[in-house]
């Protein structure tokens, strides 16, 4: 056996059926460009499958990195009929590789609706509708007026990618406190989450109720108990202090960006600084405890901007979006989640700074951010802001102390700006992207193996 080839590092893709055309298997798995953009994007995609590539009405599965520890063998097999039976006999063996990580497709696929039609009898024999449906790109007005096959298909089957057990019953709510039936603890039928035993610190935004002006003391002696055990989280609760006392309303992302502390320790500091506003101009902000921006013109600045990316010349699709950059393992819905390793349910902390902050020649990180005025750093954006409210003018409950108009002209000049880093950035992007899969050649075979073989030395 030849040993030579145990520094190679391979990644295995297990995959869900009897592979007798290579090509064909890797067009089922989207292709060599998908297989490549999976692997070095591993928290943003996930690997999916589905046997019939051209069949938009397909529900694909999805497979996980997992890791593992195995060797890829080359087995070559001597087969010889001897008095009708067939014997086979191993000539030599050579080692390929040695596999540390896996794509294992261990999810359920549903029932699949294909577009399939039976014309006649019930013995004929079906014939596929998918081009009669489908639109080609070339077809004539008639293909809307003229009559076609109903075909409508869920949109979904299952909430769940894995099968999980789960009786019928007529159980919908939750027993009450003197109920003592067995059937009080099933966690299976509940419908709803159960209700915290902390006081929130969550406010609707309106112009008439008084804001809070100091924090409830369960945060304060749930924090005080966490510092006897956690002597740094005094020192971090100092920095974030700090930080209200400087600028009164702060975002999440923003101070987890600023402080570089963990949300473990942040959900037990803010409580004790500010409370957190559910709707209004100020919406999911934290504002400091005593300050109200409803008094208080300056905090036009502090007020959120809901930038989203559109779809004009294409430049939504250059952006990806916020669940994959989030965890791609969220669309595996597994509702046990208990025995699972910890590593694997482990989301990255860092806050990109294209997520808090806009500048020139900066994309956003998400088809959808909540900015503040204050950190678009736009020249044109900064002279709406100076513009003080006119004399006698009162916070408004969706627009606060800003004019109705100025949160359109911000987007227009921040999807100005964005459109024009995109198309200035990705002129080679878009140029391959355009390019047919029939027209791939073995370079790109090549890449995939030395971008592969790069990202496991790396790692």
């Amino acid at each position: 056996m030849d040993y030579n080839n145990l520094d190679r590092n391979l990644v295995a893709v297990l995959f869900p059926g009897v592979v007798k055309n290579d090509q064909r298997a890797i067009e089922c798995l989207g292709g060599i460009r998908n297989i490549s953009q999976v692997y070095t994007q591993q928290n943003k995609k996930r690997l999916g499958m589905c046997y019939q590539p051209e069949n938009p009405f397909i529900k694909k599965i999805y497979a996980d990195n997992n890791k593992t520890a195995g060797v890829l063998l080359k087995v070559r097999v001597k087969k010889s009929k001897v008095d009708n039976e067939v014997k086979r006999e191993v000539i030599c063996t050579t080692v390929l590789g040695r596999v540390k990580k896996i794509y294992r497709f261990d999810s359920m696929c549903d029932f699949q609706y294909l577009p399939i039609l039976k014309e006649g009898t019930s013995s004929s024999p079906p014939k596929c509708i998918l081009e009669e449906i489908l639109p080609s790109g070339v077809d004539s007005f008639n293909f809307i007026t003229d009559p076609s096959p109903l075909f409508v298909v869920p949109w979904n089957f299952t909430r769940f990618d894995r099968p999980i057990t789960y009786a019928y019953t007529d159980r919908k709510y939750f027993a009450e406190k003197g109920d003592t039936s067995p059937q009080r603890d099933d966690d299976v039928h509940n419908k709803r989450r159960s209700e915290r035993g902390e006081r929130q610190t969550r406010f609707q935004f309106n112009l008439i109720d008084d804001l809070p002006t100091e924090p409830n003391e369960y945060y304060i002696k749930q924090k005080n108990e966490k510092i006897i055990t956690s002597p740094e989280l005094k020192q971090e609760y100092e920095i974030v202090k700090k930080l209200f006392e400087e600028r009164p309303i702060w975002s999440l992302n923003l101070l987890k960006f600023n402080t570089k502390i963990k949300f473990v320790s942040l959900k037990m500091i803010i409580p004790c600084l500010a409370f957190h506003l559910k709707t209004g101009p100020w919406r999911a902000m934290w504002v400091r405890y005593g300050y109200d921006p409803r008094k208080d013109p300056g905090a036009r600045i502090y007020q959120i901007l809901d930038f989203r990316m559109r779809h004009q010349g294409g430049a939504r699709s250059m952006v990806t979006t916020k669940d994959h950059i989030i965890h791609y393992k969220k669309a595996d819905r597994v509702r046990n989640t208990k025995n699972r390793n910890r590593d694997e349910l482990l989301v990255s902390e860092d806050v990109a700074e294209g997520a808090v902050y806009f500048k020139s020649g900066m994309v956003p990180t998400q088809r959808q951010v909540l900015y503040q005025f204050c950190d678009v750093q736009l020249p044109e954006v900064q002279e709406l802001l100076a513009e003080e409210p006119p004399p006698g003018y009162l916070c408004h409950e969706k627009h606060g102390w800003l004019s109705p108009n100025v949160s359109k002209t911000c987007r227009d000049h921040m999807f100005r700006n964005v459109k024009q880093t995109l198309f200035s950035n990705h002129n080679t992007d878009l140029k391959i992207e355009e390019a047919s899969s029939d027209d791939e050649s073995n370079s790109d075979e090549d890449l995939l193996s030395s971008v592969l073989n790069e990202a496991d030395e790396t790692l």
